[in-house]
């Protein structure tokens, strides 16, 4: 593949009849009777330039994002399927990789998911493969607000929180496939120098039955300026920013994947994502929070790892019916 190539991004719009002052939100269960599921509405944008990541010659400290290297040799894809193997074999090897890439001696993981397209995906037949697996993401997305983050970091860490605030760290994610070179559904990441955040971002909350996650999705712009990795292999991390303690979303990365068209081959993308907070003191080792009954956990998550991936696989379900 060549240095760039045109694909769609979904960006979301105000519903016509949505008030100016009106939050966006979108209902992640059977709404009442008359009652609209959402208030915004998401459609594509064809003939957007992607540009290659590897070759742009971006710094991370400028533009929020990087790839770098990890060592994935003796990983297959059917270990993802097993959570204490994620959490004893490929986190701690995702930890070293920060480490080196980033300079980070703390590293607290506290979010991480599977994503396996279904074959028939974006549309999705009922009872195939990997159906009820969380799928692509194809909207522009930040994961957090700096409001959504801040409740989450203070659930999260708790007492640690204070300590927390006396140093610098930065909230970022990391994404591989699971097998490579990824020719299906790749990450698209857009360029946070490009961004108008004043006005390009738009507030939502994904309200669930017992809990709502402030995000942010994106409007169009076409100043917007589109990444990613062609061919990235499952040796190989894209890592981009959601916060830094010091400047906050500034740097914050939106992102989504996005069809190759013609250009796509291989087999359907099976995918893992990680959030992490990083910094360069405090925590000298992966950090693995307990669960109250004192069994070891890869996270204190807010949603566990399986609710966690049913509620994405609704998200992409209202995704598929809006756009």
């Amino acid at each position: 593949m060549g240095d760039t190539i045109l694909g769609s991004i979904r960006y979301v719009r105000k519903d016509e009849k949505t008030q100016s002052d009106e939050k966006g939100y979108i209902l992640h269960y059977a709404a009442p009777p008359g009652f609209p599921p959402n208030n915004f509405t998401i459609e594509p944008y064809k003939g957007i330039q992607m540009h290659n990541l590897r070759t742009a010659g971006l710094k991370y400290e400028d533009h929020g994002m990087r790839i770098a290297s990890i060592d994935s040799s003796q990983m297959k894809p059917k270990d993802f399927e097993d959570d204490e193997w994620i959490e004893t074999v490929y986190l701690p090897e995702l930890h070293r990789s920060l480490c080196a890439a980033l300079g980070a001696q703390g590293v607290t993981i506290f979010d991480w998911m599977l994503r396996k397209r279904a074959a028939s995906f974006p549309q999705r037949n009922i009872g195939e493969e990997n159906e009820e697996q969380a799928q692509p993401s194809l909207s522009a997305h930040i994961d957090y607000t700096t409001a959504e983050l801040d409740g989450r970091l203070d659930r999260y860490f708790g007492k640690d929180r204070a300590r927390l605030n006396n140093q610098r760290y930065q909230v970022i994610n990391i994404w591989k496939p699971l097998e490579g070179p990824c020719r299906d559904f790749p990450m698209a990441l857009c360029d946070p120098k490009s961004v108008d955040r004043a006005n390009d971002l738009y507030i939502v909350d994904e309200v669930f039955p017992t809990v709502a996650n402030e995000v942010f999705q994106v409007h169009y712009n076409p100043k917007h300026r589109w990444y990613w990795v062609p061919d990235q292999l499952d040796s190989e991390i894209t890592i981009f920013q959601a916060y830094d303690s010091e400047k906050g979303q500034e740097l914050a990365v939106p992102h989504c994947s996005f069809d190759l068209g013609a250009a796509g081959s291989g087999i359907p993308r099976q995918s893992i994502e990680v959030i992490t907070r990083t910094s360069n003191r405090w925590l000298d080792k992966v950090h693995m929070a307990s669960t109250k009954s004192g069994k070891k956990a890869s996270m204190e998550r807010f949603m566990s790892g399986k609710r966690g991936s049913q509620e994405a696989d609704t998200t992409e379900r209202n995704e598929s019916a809006l756009s």
